[in-house]
Formats: C-alpha cells, structure tokens, sequence
C-alpha cells in the first residue's frame, strides 16, 4: 500500500471503511452473556424463597438448597412485593408495643409472668437495652453532681 492510498484510507470515517467492501472486516459479534437474565422462576418457588427469607434463613443457604444462583434469590427477596410485605410484618410488630405495655403493666399486678411482652418491648426498641441505661443513667448522675457543685460560690462545699 502506497502512502498516498493510507492517508486516503485515514481520511475516511469509520462508516465508510465498513461499507467499503475492501476493507477488511473488523468488527466482531458481541458473545452472549454468560447467565440467562430472563430465567423464569415457578411462582410457588419464589413464594417458597421470599418466605424462608422472611423466616430468616440466609440467601446463601437458600440458594444452595433451592439450587438457584444467589442473585436469583437476591432478586427474590429484593423485589418491592416481598420487601412491602417485609415493612407490613415490621409495622405490625412495631403494633404490638401498645399491647405489650398492657400485658406487662397487668402482670405486674397480677403477679404473673410476663416475660414475652418484656421480650417484645426489648425488640422494639422500648426498653433501653443494658448499654443505653447505663448511658442514660451516667448522664443522669452527672446531671446531679454538675446541678449540686452549681449552687452557691464555687469556694463553698456542695451542701451535703
């Protein structure tokens, strides 16, 4: 090839060295991917997959013993319609708490056990847990000690 050829051949665009039937061919086929996006799943098998998600078992897990690939099930449990079902179980749960109180506050004077409604406002976050009472009252008594060294000068002793 002549340099006069190459340049010509430089000048062109790209769309017209393709419709140029000497031009070599250089394109190639794109490979088709690797997993099949638009696999279809039985209902009944993702209805089993979201529902042992909601019970609390792993994706992993699921996966392997419903010998799905795990973004499969991924897609499962990430999809609006199980992850709406998910917020109605948690605002439900979150319902219970008014009842909860109830059941403890008449077991206290019952004398009954109520263990469950403890457990139950423990989870929803109503009763501090250990960490956030021992926050909560080192708090309060800084609170205390800093309001009694506050009254009178500060050469005076707390009133004691």
């Amino acid at each position: 090839m002549s340099a006069k050829t190459s340049k010509v051949n430089k000048s062109r665009t790209s769309e017209e060295q393709a419709n140029d039937c000497s031009a070599p061919n250089t394109s190639q086929t794109q490979p088709k991917p690797a997993k099949n996006v638009l696999t279809r799943i039985p209902a009944p098998q993702a209805e089993r997959i979201a529902s042992r998600y909601i019970s609390g078992e792993s994706i992993r897990k699921i996966s392997r013993e419903e010998k799905r690939d795990r973004e499969t099930v991924n897609r499962i449990v990430r999809s609006a319609k199980t992850q709406a079902y998910i917020a109605d179980l948690r605002a439900r749960y979150m319902a219970l708490g008014s009842d909860a109180i109830k059941s403890v506050e008449t077991t206290l004077k019952s004398g009954k056990d109520g263990r469950l409604a403890h457990q139950v406002l423990g989870d929803i976050g109503v009763i501090p847990s250990r960490r956030e009472l021992h926050n909560m009252l080192h708090d309060e008594l800084l609170e205390i000690l800093n309001g009694e060294s506050g009254h009178g000068s500060e050469n005076e002793p707390p009133p004691g």
